[in-house]
C-alpha cells in the first residue's frame, strides 16, 4: 500500500504540473522539472517516498529511457536535411564553443579536467520538442529558419551524445555497472525513437498513444529521481556558481552561433535568433547531467546548478523567440 501511495503521490503531483504549464503555454518539460523537485523534496520524501526510494529509482531509470526515446521521436530527418550545410557548420559551432567555454571555465575555477569535460558537455545539449511547440504555435515551423533551427538542434544532440560517451568511457574508472548500462541504454532508446519516427511516423495513432503514456506514467520517475538528488540549499549557498553556469552556458551557445557568420549566407539578425533556440535546454542535457552524477562525475552542487540552468534558459526561449518573430516576421525566411 505504502508503495502505491508513493507512485501515486508522483504521478499526480507531475500531472498537475503538466496540465498547469501546458495551460499556460509553457513547455510541460519545465512542468516535469519543477514536478521532480517537489517530489524530490526532503519534506516529500519523509512523508510519501522514504520507505520506496529504491523502487522509484528503478523506475527513474525506465523513465530515462524513455524521455531518451520520447526525445529521439523529436528528430525528423527530412527537416533537418532541408538546410544541411548551414545547419552543420551552426551545429559544429553552437556545440563545440559552449563546450570548450564551459570546460575552460571550470578548468579556471579549479575543478577537475573530467567535472570540466562533463559540465561543458551538457552545456553543448539543446532540446527539440520546446523549439518544435514554439515553431508550430507561431506557424514558423517549415520556414528556413525554423527547418534550420530543428536542422541544427539534431546535431547539436548527436554531437553532444557522442562527446558524452567518449569521455564517458575515457573515464570509464568512474562507471559503475548501471551507469554503464544506463548510458548505453539511453543512447539506444534516442535513436530508437529516431527510428521509430523516420519508419512509422507520428500520425499512426498507436504512437501518440504510446508517447502519452510515457510521458504521464513513465517519464514522470525519471524527474522525481533527478529531484531526489537535486540540493537546493547547495545553490542557496552557492549562488555564485550557478550564475556562472547560467551565464557560460547561455553566452557560450549565442557566440558560438554568432560566429558562423562568415561561413553561412545568414543575416545577424537570424543567428540571434538560432542561438536564443540553441539554448533552449531539456531532457536529453538533464538525462546526460543525472548519467554523470550518479557517476561521481559531477558533484551535488555543479548538478544542481545545471538543472537550474536548465530550466532558466528553456524558459526564456518561447517568450523571446515570439516577440522577435511577431515584430519582424520576414526573419524568418
Amino acid at each position: 500500500m505504502e508503495l502505491v501511495v508513493s507512485l501515486a503521490y508522483c504521478l499526480v503531483i507531475s500531472f498537475l504540473f503538466i496540465t498547469l504549464f501546458k495551460g499556460l503555454r509553457i513547455s510541460a518539460v519545465l512542468g516535469m522539472i519543477l514536478a521532480g523537485i517537489v517530489c524530490g523534496s526532503s519534506y516529500s520524501r519523509s512523508v510519501f517516498l522514504e520507505p520506496n526510494l529504491g523502487t522509484i529509482a528503478i523506475i527513474g531509470d525506465l523513465g530515462l529511457l524513455s524521455i531518451m526515446f520520447l526525445a529521439g521521436m523529436e528528430v525528423s530527418w527530412s527537416t533537418m536535411f532541408k538546410e544541411t550545410k548551414d545547419a552543420a557548420v551552426v551545429a559544429l559551432f553552437a556545440s563545440i564553443f559552449p563546450m570548450m567555454l564551459g570546460f575552460l571555465t571550470f578548468m579556471l575555477l579549479g575543478f577537475s579536467v573530467w567535472i570540466s569535460f562533463f559540465v561543458g558537455i551538457c552545456m553543448s545539449i539543446t532540446a527539440e520538442a520546446t523549439k518544435a511547440k514554439v515553431l508550430l504555435e507561431v506557424k514558423k515551423l517549415k520556414t528556413k529558419i525554423g527547418s534550420l533551427m530543428m536542422g541544427v538542434g539534431i546535431l547539436d544532440d548527436i554531437m553532444g551524445l557522442g562527446l558524452f560517451v567518449l569521455v564517458g568511457y575515457w573515464f570509464s574508472v568512474g562507471f559503475e555497472v548501471r551507469d554503464a548500462m544506463m548510458l548505453s541504454g539511453a543512447i539506444m532508446a534516442f535513436f530508437f525513437g529516431v527510428i521509430t519516427h523516420r519508419e512509422i511516423g507520428r500520425t499512426e495513432k498507436r504512437i501518440p498513444l504510446l508517447e502519452k503514456i510515457l510521458l504521464y506514467l513513465v517519464s514522470p520517475f525519471f524527474y522525481v529521481s533527478m529531484g531526489i538528488s537535486f540540493s537546493a540549499h547547495s545553490a542557496i549557498i552557492e549562488p555564485t556558481l550557478v550564475l556562472i553556469i547560467i551565464v557560460v552556458a547561455f553566452t557560450g551557445k549565442m557566440i558560438g552561433t554568432l560566429l558562423t557568420k562568415p561561413y553561412t549566407k545568414l543575416k545577424l539578425n537570424q543567428l540571434y535568433l538560432l542561438g536564443l533556440g540553441m539554448n533552449s535546454r531539456g531532457a536529453v542535457e538533464l538525462a546526460l547531467a543525472f548519467i554523470a552524477f550518479r557517476a561521481g562525475f559531477l558533484p551535488v552542487n555543479i548538478y544542481s546548478g545545471l538543472i537550474i540552468m536548465a530550466l532558466i534558459t528553456t524558459l526564456l526561449f518561447p517568450p523571446l523567440f515570439t516577440r522577435i518573430v511577431i515584430k519582424n516576421p520576414d526573419i524568418m525566411n
